[in-house]
């Protein structure tokens, strides 16, 4: 029987050559220089654009370090001493705080924000390139990876959120969330009424609470053998081979709507790590038609209706990961529902770095705070 690290490695290595062989049937065989932040790490990237940039460190009641970084103003409004309203913006599955920031300044949501007046926070959630430390365990041991979704909704999110309101003086944030984001704010808001009043409004983007729709291939990244340790761990070599085969893209269609020449910073920090129990319980999410707690035998939801925070969303028609389908189950379960907007022909990464990605949903998503400050 093969170990779980071995496993572990099988897996890594096979992904890595499934998305150099992607890579390469997709690319030219041109060659061009790559983007300047390719190389960059999230802080290099806000600085290389001209914002200011700080880093904090949260700690978990559960004991994990996380680190939130932080966009206080914009580049133009740097004088202003008027309380900024706070915004936490939180990634998706297998990604980290710089999905936020890769897109140029005019359509990258983090820079949006600043530059619009908000004091912008981007959440990492445990177990990504930002959030390795425990109190306790070693990054790489069965003790630190015993965690999914559930756990990032239950600990990290409190812990954030209410990290956020002391280091600024608030009593409510607004809460962004992209694909995973909004899983754990679905969880943390409905399950924890304290933390659910503290929720100026919450925005999701490519919301996902059941996955029994979902048509993408990458449903079969899930099907893993039974283990609790890293998958997707940060992997240089994956990293540098993509970017580098991605400058060559002017002609690339992964999307119709993506901007063509930043494919290779897209996949410079893309994928992140996770723990390989957070793709179990998202497979035991994808094949039954509800949401299970992990490893639990019986199937009680996830109580949504007790979310009483104004949810706005948005969701795509081609989106195969966060199917339309899935998308009008969890609606009608939420009890607030401020505002939801249907776009046909947006896929999942649309809603980070599609072309009309500013006018479909950012532009919106300032006018809907703007309304309700």
């Amino acid at each position: 029987m093969l170990s779980v690290r071995h496993v572990d490695d099988i897996l890594q290595r096979t992904m890595m050559w499934l998305f150099i062989a992607i890579t390469y049937l997709i690319c030219t065989t041109e060659s061009s220089s790559a983007s300047p932040e390719v190389s960059m790490d999230v802080g290099e990237i806000v600085h290389y654009h001209g914002y200011p940039y700080e880093e904090h460190e949260v700690v978990t009641e559960d004991g994990y370090y996380l680190t939130l970084q932080r966009i206080p103003h914009g580049r133009d409004n740097s004088g202003s001493t008027t309380p900024k309203p706070a915004v936490l913006l939180q990634h998706g599955l297998v990604l980290e705080g710089s999905n936020w920031v890769t897109n140029l300044p005019n359509r990258s949501l983090g820079f949006i924000l600043a530059d619009a007046g908000y004091d912008v926070w981007i959440g990492n959630s445990r177990g990504n390139s930002w959030s390795r430390k425990h109190k306790e365990f070693e990054f790489h041991s069965e003790k630190y990876s015993s965690y999914s979704f559930h756990e990032m909704a239950m600990y990290d999110l409190p812990a954030t959120i209410n990290y956020i309101l002391q280091k600024t003086g608030q009593e409510q944030l607004y809460y962004v969330a992209y694909s995973q984001g909004t899983t754990t704010g679905f969880i943390a808001f409905s399950s924890i009424p304290e933390l659910d009043r503290k929720i100026k409004m919450f925005f999701a983007l490519a919301p996902i609470t059941t996955s029994s729709n979902m048509k993408s291939p990458l449903v079969r990244v899930f099907d893993l053998p039974e283990g609790r340790t890293v998958v997707f761990d940060k992997d240089e070599i994956l990293r540098q081979v993509t970017s580098r085969l991605f400058p060559a893209t002017q002609r690339i269609n992964v999307s119709n709507g993506f901007l063509q020449s930043r494919i290779d910073v897209y996949l410079s920090h893309y994928p992140d790590s996770t723990s390989l129990k957070n793709m179990l319980h998202w497979r035991q999410v994808i094949f039954p038609p509800n949401m299970l707690h992990y490893n639990q035998s019986t199937p009680p939801f996830y109580e949504l209706e007790n979310m009483k925070a104004p949810l706005a969303a948005w969701f795509g028609g081609k989106d195969w990961i966060s199917a339309p389908e899935d998308v009008n189950i969890t609606l009608p379960r939420i009890t607030n529902v401020a505002y939801k907007k249907y776009i046909p022909e947006f896929v999942h990464f649309d809603f980070l770095w599609g072309m009309q990605v500013y006018e479909q949903i950012y532009k919106e998503i300032l006018e809907l705070m703007k309304k309700n400050a």
